[in-house]
C-alpha cells in the first residue's frame, strides 16, 4: 500500500469542512488529516480542538489561521473557502510544492487565469461541484452535443439552479460550468442563447436542471444533492487522486472519475 496521503483542510469550521471531517473518519480512503485551517474571523475556539466521530478516530488537531504553521505537515490542501482566501492559499502551495483541491466558486476570469498560471508548479484540481452525479451531467452534455449539433431545429436551453438562501454566488458556480459546456460543446446556431434562473430557499443542498427545448418536445436532465457529504467524498478523491499522480497542471473532476 501506497503511503498515506496527508491531508490538510481549510474552513475546518465551515459546512464542507465538517463534512469533510465525516467522510475522512470514515476512513475508505487512504490518507491522514495534518492539519486545520480557519479564518481568524471564523475561530470560536483558541485551544486544541478535538473531534471524536466514532470510539476508533480521534483526531487532536490545533486550529491554525495561518498555512505557514503546518506547511510542512501537508502534501494536498482542500480548500473550500473564498475566491480570497483560496488565491492566497494557491500562491503559498505553489511556493512550497504542495497540491489542492478547490471548490471554492465565485472566481472572476482574472482569478481563474492567475489559478491556471500556477498550475504549471503544482497540482490542482478545480471543480465546481464535485458530485458523482452531476460530473456524469456533464459528460451527458458533451455527448448529446453531438447529436444535437447534426439538427437544424433550433432549441432553447435554460438551466435552473436551487441552493440554501445563504449562498453568496448567483448563478451558482455549477450553473455557469454547465453554460460553459454548452457554449464550448453545443454548435451555437441550434441555440439563441442560455438562460439561467437561481433560486435561494431555505435550506437546500443544491438541485440543477437543464432543459433543453424544441417544437413538440423536451429533454430534461436533473440532478438533486441530498446532503453534502457526496461533494465531500468526492474532493477527498480528488484530493487523494491528484496526491498519487505527482503530475503538474489542472485538472477537473471528469478527469478524477476517468469520465
Amino acid at each position: 500500500m501506497k503511503n498515506k496521503v496527508r491531508l490538510a483542510i481549510s474552513g475546518i469550521n465551515g459546512r464542507m469542512g465538517k463534512n469533510l471531517l465525516t467522510i475522512i473518519n470514515q476512513n475508505q480512503y487512504n490518507c491522514v488529516l495534518n492539519g486545520i485551517l480557519e479564518s481568524k474571523k471564523s475561530l470560536v475556539i483558541n485551544d486544541n480542538i478535538q473531534y471524536t466521530f466514532n470510539k476508533n478516530i480521534l483526531y487532536n488537531l490545533y486550529i491554525q489561521d495561518n498555512i505557514i504553521n503546518i506547511i510542512d505537515d501537508f502534501d494536498t490542501l482542500i480548500d473550500f473557502t473564498n475566491p480570497k482566501s483560496t488565491l492566497n492559499y494557491i500562491n503559498i502551495c505553489s511556493q512550497y510544492n504542495k497540491n489542492i483541491v478547490i471548490g471554492t466558486t465565485g472566481f472572476t476570469e482574472k482569478e481563474k487565469i492567475q489559478i491556471k498560471k500556477m498550475s504549471n508548479k503544482i497540482g490542482i484540481v478545480m471543480s465546481s461541484n464535485f458530485s458523482i452525479g452531476i460530473n456524469i451531467i456533464f459528460t451527458i452534455l458533451k455527448n448529446i452535443s453531438k447529436i444535437f449539433n447534426k439538427q437544424k431545429n433550433i432549441i432553447d436551453i435554460d438551466i435552473i439552479e436551487k441552493h440554501h438562501k445563504n449562498k453568496i454566488d448567483c448563478p451558482s458556480g455549477t450553473a455557469l460550468s454547465i453554460k460553459n459546456i454548452i457554449s464550448n460543446y453545443f454548435n451555437h446556431k441550434i441555440f439563441n442563447k442560455v438562460n439561467c434562473h437561481s433560486i435561494r430557499a431555505g435550506d437546500i443542498y443544491g438541485e440543477h436542471q437543464i432543459i433543453l427545448s424544441s417544437i413538440g418536445e423536451q429533454i430534461e436532465l436533473i440532478h438533486k444533492a441530498s446532503n453534502r457529504l457526496t461533494f465531500a467524498e468526492g474532493a477527498l478523491k480528488a484530493a487523494v487522486w491528484i496526491s498519487n499522480i505527482q503530475k503538474k497542471g489542472i485538472y477537473d473532476m471528469c478527469d478524477v472519475l476517468e469520465l
